[in-house]
């Protein structure tokens, strides 16, 4: 999904940089002029934060003068995928915290942990061992796959379990789109159509009030 968006985005004229670390930002009257990433110096018009866990730090290094985003803090969790045939499980399934996702390929991913753990992705083979657990005790035919891969993501998550999307209190064309925490994906449509009301000045498709800075998450 989001290959075919990136490709969209290009035939519609968007230019990308990639791998290019923001050094800082040049801020001018409470507004960002530029964004500086060794050798350039990018203007901008509106800048928007969707750096999912890492938002709080790139506020804390690049911007510590201004008011902070609320904690956004990553939350681990980690996954394990079986190398099933096509058609072994035909719906995904969840189960509290825990979930079997079949792919169209066939592969079976199950997981996922959630772990205050800091910017920590490793793994652990007593994860490893519960998940697999769950795996197969909700999907016997699984003992009969090899698990292909086991690894760590992590979550963008808030106290109370709402995203930050609206507008920087003090920095006029700053907006912060981030702490979806496990439905980023799900949330980006809606999320996406809001700040866009909330930057161009429209009535917001949704009450925006519980995602501003100000709201008691």
């Amino acid at each position: 999904m989001l290959q075919s968006l990136k490709q969209d985005l290009i035939q519609k004229g968007c230019q990308f940089y990639e791998h290019q670390p923001i050094t800082g930002f040049d801020l001018k009257a409470g507004r960002i002029t530029g964004l500086a990433s060794h050798p350039l110096t990018i203007p901008v018009n509106q800048v928007v934060l969707a750096s999912g866990a890492w938002t709080g730090q790139v506020f804390r290094e690049l911007l510590p003068a201004v008011t902070q985003i609320p904690a956004i803090k990553p939350v681990k969790g980690q996954m394990l995928l079986y190398d099933a045939q096509p058609e072994t499980l035909a719906f995904m399934v969840l189960d509290g915290d825990h979930y079997l996702i079949p792919r169209r390929d066939g592969k079976i991913l199950a997981g996922s942990t959630v772990e205050l753990a800091g910017f920590d992705k490793s793994t652990s083979t007593t994860t490893f061992d519960r998940l697999n657990g769950f795996a197969q005790q909700l999907l016997p035919s699984l003992k009969h796959y090899p698990i292909t891969h086991h690894w760590a993501g992590l979550r963008p998550g808030t106290d109370q379990g709402i995203p930050y999307i609206g507008r920087h209190p003090e920095i006029s064309n700053l907006s912060v789109n981030a702490g979806h925490f496990r439905n980023g994906l799900v949330m980006a449509p809606a999320s996406a159509k809001l700040l866009v009301d909330l930057v161009l000045g429209r009535p917001p498709c949704i009450a925006a009030e519980p995602y501003q800075f100000s709201s008691p998450h």
